[in-house]
């Protein structure tokens, strides 16, 4: 097993130039210093500078921070976000990720307030956060990383920000950076072929896999009973068959699609196909135990254990619609079982 790193080389050298240009420009008070790295010069009106070729000032307001705490607290989220991001999709995509996180939310930030005294790695921080988050509900390389309560302070705090109480602040910049975060994720968890909803559990996981216990089964449950009580009751019976599951599956996604469905219906969608995966596979349901969440995974019968992240609605959805539901089920029934007969 591939042991995850710590650190990010990409945040170290974002880290650093950061703190360099913290201690040159003596933590943002010395303006005459920051001049060439906002993104406009003052001097000049709309995008003059850039476009007469000083093309670095769309990323380089992400260097500069207005005193310790501003860069301090930015540079802990950089640290933390950066090593997920690294260890799971590479230096190359977290660089990439990085540049246009920051010149999205630089550019925007500017249109928007029309004022070019900003900096700051914050809109690149909302960016890694909402990435991070949203790839954590559909892809177990990220499962279980982003803890509810972390979400509900960062949400909360973007809030605050918004209402002036913490004083100027690029709310843009963390608008856009949040956007594209979300929007990245969303539509790399929409195109993960079923071969990448799986893997080995990692090792720092393993002490936190359980069985189900009695209010996980009781969960399961009245996830089956909402999906099932969808059929007529004198077909109810079909939906102990891995084709009824299907078939019902199918008809409430025909009927009404993701779009405005409450959470419990669509983790209850989840489920079930879960639920059929497994009477073809032999896997079985466990979850794992993360302090403030508990994540159904399905899992190997025997050691070494292998989990298997239940399929993604948003795949499901995509197979209804494209008429190949049964399709897509062939094909993540053949993954997970040449996934089985691979392990050593």
């Amino acid at each position: 097993m591939r042991k995850l790193k710590p650190y990010s080389y990409v945040s170290i050298v974002l880290i650093a130039l950061s703190a360099l240009v913290a201690l040159l420009s003596s933590f943002g008070t010395s303006m005459q210093d920051l001049r060439p790295l906002f993104i406009s010069d003052p001097d000049q009106v709309g995008f003059a500078s850039i476009l007469s070729g000083q093309i670095w000032r769309v990323v380089t307001p992400a260097f500069i921070h207005f005193g310790p705490m501003h860069l301090i607290f930015n540079l802990l989220w950089v640290w933390d976000l950066g090593a997920v991001i690294e260890n799971r999709k590479g230096p190359g995509f977290y660089l990439g990720f990085f540049l246009v996180a920051a010149v999205v939310s630089n550019i925007f930030q500017y249109l928007l307030s029309g004022n070019p005294y900003f900096g700051g790695m914050s809109g690149v921080v909302y960016g890694l956060f909402a990435y991070v988050w949203i790839r954590g509900r559909y892809d177990p390389a990220f499962k279980g990383i982003m803890r509810q309560a972390t979400v509900n302070m960062m949400l909360i705090w973007f809030v605050l920000c918004w209402t002036g109480l913490l004083g100027p602040i690029a709310n843009w910049a963390h608008s856009m950076g949040l956007l594209v975060g979300a929007v990245w994720a969303y539509l790399e968890c929409k195109n993960l072929r079923p071969d990448q909803l799986s893997g080995a559990l990692p090792a720092n996981k393993t002490q936190n896999l359980q069985y189900f216990s009695t209010a996980d089964i009781l969960k399961a449950e009245a996830q089956r009973s909402w999906v099932r009580e969808q059929y007529l009751p004198e077909a109810r019976d079909q939906f102990e068959t891995v084709t009824g599951k299907l078939k019902i599956l199918a008809a409430i996604l025909q009927q009404k699609g993701l779009e405005g469905r409450p959470l419990h219906e669509v983790e209850a969608l989840e489920l079930v196909f879960a639920d059929a995966l497994m009477l073809e596979t032999g896997l079985k349901w466990a979850v794992i135990d993360d302090n403030e969440q508990r994540i159904f995974v399905m899992m190997t019968q025997d050691a070494p254990f292998r989990i298997f992240s239940p399929v993604p609605a948003i795949k499901i959805m995509q197979a209804v619609d494209d008429a190949s539901l049964t399709e897509f089920f062939n094909t993540s029934v053949q993954v997970i079982r040449e996934n089985l007969q691979g392990q050593v």
